[in-house]
């Protein structure tokens, strides 16, 4: 009768064998996509293209900048104000853009992390004010993006302050 192989064997027997298939394994897995990197210029193209679609109040071109399984949160932390999907954000674009007009916007130098970005807005437009009239209000917002690719976004949370009135930055604002 021989003798059971003692632990120290097995193992070394184990990770002989092991190593040689989890190799095989690897060389036969197809490629992961490769990561991109998000650059400045990326996000000043998307937010360029994001405050056009503001401007002109199309709905279509905004929606075209996100993933079609985006979520926007307009407000973070409120159901009613986070859409998700190209179809919710375009209906929600449609709605908030209708009443605005005289847009004139602004935007600070993003803050590139990883596939992250954070920009700050200076935003001044007008809305119905009481009695019909139009009042202008400053919004001064700043939006937290993640990319999935150049030019898509799959997740923009918008934290803003909305003031009356038609205001101007401060000094090195956006710097």
């Amino acid at each position: 009768m021989s003798p059971l192989p003692d632990r120290r064997t097995l193992l070394r027997a184990g990770l002989a064998t092991a190593v040689p298939v989890a190799v095989a394994a690897h060389a036969a897995a197809p490629a992961a996509a490769e990561p991109f990197s998000l650059r400045e210029d990326d996000v000043v193209r998307w937010i360029t293209a994001y405050l056009a679609a503001w401007r002109n109040k199309d709905a279509d071109a905004a929606v075209a900048l996100f993933t079609p399984d985006a979520v926007y949160q307009a407000v973070p932390g409120v159901a009613q104000q986070t859409f998700q999907g190209r179809q919710a954000i375009g209906d929600y674009w449609r709605g908030v853009t209708a009443p605005q007009s005289d847009l004139s916007a602004r935007y600070g130098r993003p803050i590139v992390q990883g596939n992250r970005a954070v920009v700050e807005l200076w935003v001044q437009l007008q809305v119905p004010g009481d009695g019909g009239t139009r009042q202008w209000i400053t919004l001064i917002e700043t939006n937290v993006l993640r990319f999935e690719a150049p030019g898509l976004v799959s997740c923009n949370v918008e934290y803003w302050n909305l003031q009356s009135g038609r205001i101007d930055p401060p000094a090195g604002w956006g710097h």
